[in-house]
């Protein structure tokens, strides 16, 4: 190769990682140029053929003006010129011809492993740092040195870097995610073991491998209202305090002509009056579709009513402004399955109690609360689902009740309360409420053909017959006798609820010589008017107090729930509980990320991932550039992160959507509770994300610093959690997931790659790209990678590849940060519309029941729209 017989730059054989490189003295090389006899001109030394000016002297020209010759300016920093005489002509860069092996390295987009030359520049290579021109050091442990480099870069903490590497391999985070998951597994175990002590505390520690399915306990014997009663006393303590002092507060409504007309004109109610005492059970009964749910609601004030005068406590006024006061118990039993009967009760308690009570004393009134509904005996057990076992449907029914207690309500409406269960379950709810209404609290409730004891253990009954018209209001003991003297008949031994029923269908039995049309609701309807424009039958009730005014009523209103703050921090804290329960999902989705960040790190290659063409005037001495790998690997990186994140990001809301439907209308601050839940599933973003960047980080050794990386990779984590939470609020829970990762996946691969953002914003379609987290992350990622080349490549060339700018990473993580909260500011408008939009959905399902109802009395009794 020249006059030594070999390449001076493998004088002691081939360069190898991590020992030095030895190359012939430059004194030699130079006294060899006098055997070529032309000393002074360049292009001489070229490999292929040394003795001839084969060589292409490079053009050190800068914007028109050739700079001083020096050192730096003829061999730039990060190249490699160990021949190189700034008083030789001779020897100042040239371009050789490539030998075949460097030819073959080049098109695969790699760096030649030597010079073509004696005096072709290098990029100072992988594993070297150049401090000068004609000076090339073993990258020392502890650092690494990508091509180019001029100085060693330190590698991470708990990395494995040793002498002559020129990438970093950064284990230390791996370590840190499972030792993190580790302590997390034992403080799981301890919080298991410790809820397993509370809610059986009888049973051995050590039987905690028995399934949690089997964990139920048996309803104890019914209970009767003497048992009770004597437990319903415990409740008066927070009953009073809860009123402020005003322990004689109560609640009664008197009602006149309640109506309720849709806009194309159908009615729905038709004048439905009478009074609801306070201390009084009051039970609304009538045929399906009759308006007995939608009569209940217009009283409550969920729907407004279209006429009719609304009295409570004397004074007309309007329910909205007294909602805190007054408990709604749904016919489903709402409820978070993952907490405990006591967790439940407690959290609507604290949220809805006045915010001056101390924890003491809400512990104190839930207390109450379980031993009043029998349930202190599975306090500490999880509700259950119909997967997992937990408590009994009556236990269910009763801590349905109890989480609307908790707010120590002046009035309780509950619709069916009674439905789904057994028998004796059934009683036992009948008669905790029977004994609750002592308490001088106003009850009512929709009932469906109760059974006899259950029936008696109302006070009052207000029959609705279908159309929404009055057919009887009163005491229960007086309804058979109202309609024996109409002329029905009660079969002895027969349940009296019914053929209360019966009748109320149009299926009453008449006594033999009565004109059966009084067999008709018309009829009944008509019978009832007439006796209301009587003398009005009188409703035993206790006395009302003087102080239970609206005044005193606004005033203990305002009282109650906690502040916006202090619900924002419940919120959070039962979301944090309910987490730690949903093991399985946790695990699994640290898992995915994981899977998905090793899958990302192996298809990197690890190594160096870029090539770019070099700056000038070395662009001939370059290799094919690799610019689109880079590139696509932050769309790869995308994807994947859309895969493993947005199913979760589905189920933060979608898995309770009933649940917060319910605390928005028992008064709950929505607000509160959104922001709170947001908060709890950072955590877990945080750390799926983690597990995502350890091991990715490990296995693609990029040249980024390890904390940028990892928010970039946060970022898109919570983007794809908020696109999940959109389109939850969008759609079917059940076709949410599906949906919601094809969304993710569109926006993730519209981050510059292809189609690039030059041809978006050709095309005029720019903010599609710019709404996506991952068009972001991409470009801050791309441009972290190539400018650790900055020495050598062309950095302008490389980003103008796909219209990336580069040196913005702060704006780009800011406009990411900017993005994941209008993804959360959506989802919270869609949040409340989802709010509003289920009352509307509510009162569109009782037109259709209510007309539904009317259509069955037209044509078995002929009557329709006459009353």
């Amino acid at each position: 190769m020249n006059a030594l017989g070999r390449s001076p730059f493998t004088i002691n054989g081939n360069k190898t990682a991590g020992s030095p490189w030895v190359i012939a003295p430059a004194e030699s090389v130079w006294r060899m140029l006098d055997t070529f006899g032309k000393p002074n001109v360049a292009g001489y030394g070229c490999f292929v053929g040394p003795t001839s000016p084969l060589g292409y002297a490079i053009d050190f020209t800068l914007n028109g003006t050739r700079p001083e010759v020096t050192a730096s300016n003829i061999c730039r920093p990060g190249f490699f010129c160990p021949y190189l005489n700034v008083s030789n002509p001779a020897t100042y860069p040239v371009v050789c011809p490539a030998l075949p092996d460097c030819h073959f390295d080049r098109q695969f987009g790699n760096y030649c492993k030597y010079p073509q030359g004696l005096f072709e520049p290098m990029p100072c290579p992988i594993g070297f740092f150049c401090p000068d021109y004609n000076t090339v050091l073993v990258c020392p442990t502890g650092s690494y040195c990508p091509t180019g480099s001029t100085v060693p870069r330190p590698c991470p903490f708990l990395s494995s870097c040793p002498a002559g590497s020129g990438t970093q391999a950064h284990y230390g985070t791996v370590v840190i995610v499972l030792a993190l998951d580790f302590l997390l597994f034992l403080g799981y175990i301890a919080l298991r073991i410790r809820e397993r002590m509370r809610a059986e505390p009888d049973k051995p520690l050590f039987s905690f491998a028995a399934k949690q399915t089997n964990a139920a306990e048996p309803s104890k014997s019914n209970v009767t209202i003497s048992d009770v009663d004597s437990n319903i006393k415990a409740l008066t303590a927070g009953f009073e305090k809860g009123l402020d002092g005003h322990k004689d507060l109560s609640m009664y409504y008197e009602f006149e002509n309640l109506c309720l007309r849709l806009p194309d004109g159908k009615e729905i109610l038709q004048g439905v009056s009478g009074s609801i005492r306070a201390g009084r059970m009051t039970a609304i009964m009538g045929p399906s579709g009759a308006g007995k749910t939608t009569f209940m609601n217009v009283l409550m004030g969920k729907i407004a009513r279209t006429a009719g005068t609304l009295k409570i406590n004397n004074a007309v006024a309007e329910m909205k402004y007294f909602r805190k006061l007054v408990g709604y118990v749904p016919q489903e039993d709402i409820m978070i399955e993952e907490l405990s009967v006591r967790e439940n009760i407690r959290y609507a308690a604290r949220i809805r109690l006045p915010d001056s009570w101390s924890n003491k004393q809400v512990d104190e009134h839930v207390d109450a609360i379980l031993t009043a509904l029998n349930l202190q005996h599975v306090a500490h057990k999880r509700i259950g689902s119909t997967l997992v076992r937990g408590i009994s449907g009556g236990q269910r029914k009763r801590v349905n009740i109890g989480m609307e207690l908790a707010a120590a309500p002046l009035s309780v409406f509950l619709d069916e309360p009674t439905s789904g269960l057994d028998s004796t379950s059934a009683l036992d709810v009948a008669n905790i409420l029977h004994s609750i209404s002592r308490l001088g609290l106003t009850i009512v409730a929709v009932v469906h053909q109760p059974r006899v004891e259950i029936f008696e253990a109302f006070d009052d009954v207000l029959m609705i017959a279908p159309g929404g018209l009055t057919a009887y209001f009163g005491p229960i003991a007086d309804a058979q006798s109202h309609f024996e003297a109409l002329g029905f008949v009660f079969q002895a031994g027969a349940n009296v609820a019914d053929t209360l029923m019966d009748i109320l269908a149009g299926r009453g039995e008449v006594r033999a010589g009565v004109n059966s049309n009084i067999a008709r609701p018309s009829e009944i309807v008509k019978d009832w008017k007439m006796k209301m424009s009587g003398p009005t039958p009188s409703v035993v009730a206790r006395a009302v107090p003087a102080e239970s005014s609206i005044e005193t009523m606004r005033f203990v209103a305002k009282l109650r729930g906690a502040s916006f703050l202090k619900q924002v921090g419940i919120s959070h804290n039962r979301s944090i509980v309910q987490q730690s329960r949903l093991i399985g999902a946790f695990v699994i989705e640290s898992f995915v990320g994981f899977l998905t960040g090793g899958i990302m790190g192996v298809a990197s290659g690890g190594g160096e991932s870029f090539t770019g063409i070099l700056i000038a005037p070395y662009q001939l001495i370059g290799a094919a550039p690799r610019y689109w790998f880079i590139g696509m690997y932050g769309m790869l990186i995308g994807i994947s992160i859309s895969l493993a994140a947005t199913p979760s990001g589905v189920k933060v809301f979608s898995e309770e959507k009933a649940v917060y439907l319910r605390e928005a209308e028992a008064g709950h601050n929505s607000t509160a509770y959104f922001i709170g839940k947001n908060i709890s599933t950072t955590y877990r973003v945080l750390l799926s994300s983690a597990h995502f960047v350890a091991i990715f980080y490990y296995l693609s050794q990029p040249p980024i610093d390890l904390g940028i990386e990892y928010v970039l990779i946060f970022l898109n984590f919570l983007g794809a959690y908020g696109l999940g939470m959109i389109v939850s609020m969008l759609v079917r829970r059940e076709n949410a997931p599906l949906l919601a990762v094809t969304t993710a996946l569109i926006s993730e691969v519209l981050c510059g790659f292809g189609p690039t953002l030059k041809f978006a914003s050709k095309n005029g379609i720019m903010f599609l790209y710019d709404i996506g987290v991952n068009r972001w992350m991409a470009e801050a990622q791309y441009a972290l990678w190539v400018e650790a080349f900055s020495n050598i490549a062309d950095l302008p060339i490389a980003g103008n590849a796909f219209g990336y700018v580069f040196g913005k990473t702060g704006f780009n993580i800011g406009i990411m940060v900017v993005v994941c909260v209008a993804y959360r500011v959506v989802t919270y408008l869609l949040f409340l519309s989802s709010i509003h939009a289920t009352t509307l959905k509510a009162f569109f399902t009782f037109k259709k029941k209510a007309v539904e109802g009317k259509k069955v009395v037209a044509k078995e009794d002929g009557f329709l729209e006459a009353n």
